[in-house]
C-alpha cells in the first residue's frame, strides 16, 4: 500500500509542471508584423525629435540662422529608399520674407495643408485644434536653398499668419 502515496506524490508534481508551462505566451508587440511594417513602425514615433540648430547645419543648409528648430530625421523602409527629414523653423519675420521671396524664383507658391505631428511646436499644434482641423494649411515652395547631400528633394511649406516653415526633405 505505500506504492499509492508515491503515485500520487509524483501525479501531484507533474500536474504542477504541465499546468505550469499552459503560461502565457509573451513576445514582442511587433514580432508578427512583416518586416516593412515593422521598419515603419519603428520609425514613426520611436524616434524623438531633435532641437540642436548647430546639429542640423551640419546635415542641411539654412539661409538665415533660425530663431528654433525641431526635426526628426527617419530612415524609410529599407536602405535604398533612403531618408526623409522633416523640420519645423522658426524664423525672425525679416528672415521670413526674405525665404519666401527667394523661393518665389525657384517655384511659385502653392495653397497646401500639412499635417500637425504631435512632436510639433506647440503653437502650431495649437492652430490645428482651432481650426477643427488636424492639418496647418499654407503655401509651399521649392527648397533649393536648404538642399545638402543627400538631401536632394523636398518642399519648405509657410504656415499661414505665422513666421513658422515645415521643411521637408528626402534623400530621392
Amino acid at each position: 500500500m505505500q506504492f499509492l502515496p508515491t503515485k500520487l506524490i509524483c501525479g501531484f508534481f507533474l500536474s504542477i509542471f504541465l499546468f505550469g508551462a499552459c503560461g502565457k505566451n509573451e513576445t514582442a508587440n511587433n514580432a508578427n508584423l512583416p518586416t516593412n511594417q515593422t521598419a515603419n513602425y519603428n520609425n514613426d514615433n520611436k524616434i524623438p525629435p531633435m532641437d540642436d540648430i548647430e546639429e542640423l547645419e551640419r546635415i542641411i543648409k539654412l539661409p538665415f540662422h533660425p530663431e528654433e528648430a525641431t526635426w526628426r530625421e527617419t530612415n524609410l523602409d529599407t536602405p535604398k529608399d533612403g531618408k526623409k527629414l522633416t523640420v519645423i523653423l522658426k524664423f525672425a519675420k525679416e528672415d521670413t520674407s526674405k525665404i519666401v521671396e527667394q523661393a518665389e524664383k525657384y517655384t511659385p507658391a502653392v495653397a497646401v495643408e500639412v499635417d500637425a505631428e504631435d512632436w510639433f511646436p506647440a503653437e502650431l499644434i495649437a492652430q490645428s485644434q482651432i481650426s477643427g482641423d488636424i492639418n496647418l494649411k499654407g503655401k509651399s515652395y521649392a527648397a533649393n536653398d536648404f538642399f545638402e547631400s543627400p538631401y536632394t528633394n523636398g518642399k519648405v511649406t509657410r504656415i499661414d499668419d505665422t513666421d513658422y516653415f515645415v521643411l521637408e526633405l528626402t534623400s530621392f
